[in-house]
């Protein structure tokens, strides 16, 4: 073999070879899946109807409320509710309220008055339940109870099945006392015009039966609440930790399960007018 004779055949080798790995190339990046967009979180306006709250095999079921002592955290050690049956005290049991349990989009607030004999009247969210002898309601108001914040009516987001909500309304009533154990938590107001707070827009109020003016900002710190869904049956679950500020149970952490069902809708007013023109809700498979 002449020497342009070799130089010939190792060319047509190295150009072969070239077109094989082009090949192979083209077909991996044919047959790869193109990287998936990520999913818009979907606003959920509607009532979360609760589960009652209960004990089976060992653990708690549906929804409930756990008082961590001073230093505890979401595993405890958890304060014994004297009038509560389930796993020693350490798990008060939840029923729904009036309302079947929470709203977003809305407001539910305390009641007016909201007490009687030191037993909690708010009865929409909950239905009031005993702890240490005395009824504790829930309510979800434009200005909170305690720390005085304008604050957002409940919302909640859902991207794919993980939920995040912001809850910071929520508000404990207890023996002719206020506790804000919301997620995240609100600043306290402390000047008389609670500047960046203003109200720019409405929410209907399912137990005053008016409009309440929201904050455009509300100011608030730590994490919100966040679960789980199921978009096939629209059940739900919602977890988070509120520290409790003042009253016997200074610096101790409420940590609270909320689980049911989801059913997408706005509230109607008092004209049977929806409280809101726009309502984001998963469809319900067949």
């Amino acid at each position: 073999m002449t020497v342009l004779s070799a130089l010939r055949s190792i060319t047509r080798r190295s150009v072969a070879t070239a077109l094989v790995a082009v090949v192979a190339a083209m077909s991996a990046a044919c047959g790869s899946p193109a990287p998936s967009q990520p999913e818009t979180p979907e606003h959920l306006v509607g009532l979360f109807r609760f589960t009652p709250g209960g004990f089976a095999d060992g653990k708690p079921t549906g929804t409930y409320f756990k008082m961590a002592i001073v230093g505890g955290t979401a595993d405890g050690p958890f304060v014994n509710n004297a009038n509560s049956p389930i796993d020693d005290g350490r798990v008060t049991a939840l029923k729904p309220g009036t309302a079947g349990g929470l709203r977003t989009g809305a407001y539910q607030s305390e009641a007016k008055p909201g007490f009687g004999n030191g037993d909690s009247l708010s009865g929409s969210v909950i239905t009031p339940t005993k702890f240490f002898d005395v009824l504790f309601g829930i309510s979800t108001n434009a200005v909170d109870p305690q720390t005085r914040a304008p604050l957002p009516a409940p919302s909640v987001s859902r991207t794919g099945t993980r939920l995040t909500a912001d809850v910071s309304a929520w508000a404990a009533s207890w023996n002719n006392q206020e506790f804000n154990q919301g997620a995240p938590k609100p600043v306290p107001r402390t000047d008389a015009a609670a500047a960046g707070q203003e109200g720019v827009a409405k929410a209907w109020d399912v137990v005053s039966q008016r409009w309440l003016a929201q904050p455009a900002a509300a100011k608030s710190t730590g994490p919100t609440a966040s679960g789980t869904f199921d978009p096939a049956t629209r059940r739900f679950t919602l977890d988070w930790t509120s520290h409790i500020q003042g009253g016997p149970f200074n610096d101790f952490t409420g940590v609270w399960h909320l689980e049911g069902v989801f059913e997408p809708g706005v509230p109607p007013t008092a004209a049977g007018v929806p409280a809101s023109p726009h309502s984001s809700a998963p469809k319900k498979a067949p």
